[in-house]
């Protein structure tokens, strides 16, 4: 999810657009999950200054969401609800946590699997 505001930073920037290493949040978060899944089966949920967030990450072969207003969480995975309806399972990840490791995926991945959950949630 890339597509909020970001307000509390008060910044003209988007927030997945802030740099941590040289390269913005979002980059981060995406390369993790690129050592799970293809590229391709990564989908950025964009709203709040679209066109710069695609410019920024668009390189790394992810498909895009647009989120036209950003009505919350809940209504940005409404927005996911027809390109995403093919796939079984759904694991939703923050544009804004550069720290998430490729081996936090899997073992959350691997965990929803095995319990058959029909949700499961990652708390810190």
């Amino acid at each position: 999810m890339a597509a909020g505001k970001g307000t509390r930073l008060k910044s003209k920037r988007p927030k997945v657009l802030h740099e941590v290493g040289g390269r913005p949040l979002l980059a981060h978060v995406i390369a993790a999950a690129a050592k799970v899944v293809s590229p391709d089966r990564i989908f950025v949920l964009i709203g709040h200054e679209a066109e710069r967030v695609r410019e920024a990450v668009g390189a790394s072969g992810v498909q895009f969401i647009l989120q036209a207003e950003q009505k919350g969480t809940g209504h940005a995975i409404q927005c996911g609800r027809e390109p995403l309806s093919k796939y079984r399972n759904l694991l939703v990840l923050s544009g804004d946590v550069p720290l998430i490791r490729p081996e936090t995926i899997v073992r959350i991945r691997d965990l929803h699997l095995k319990q058959r959950a029909a949700m499961t949630i990652l708390t810190g």
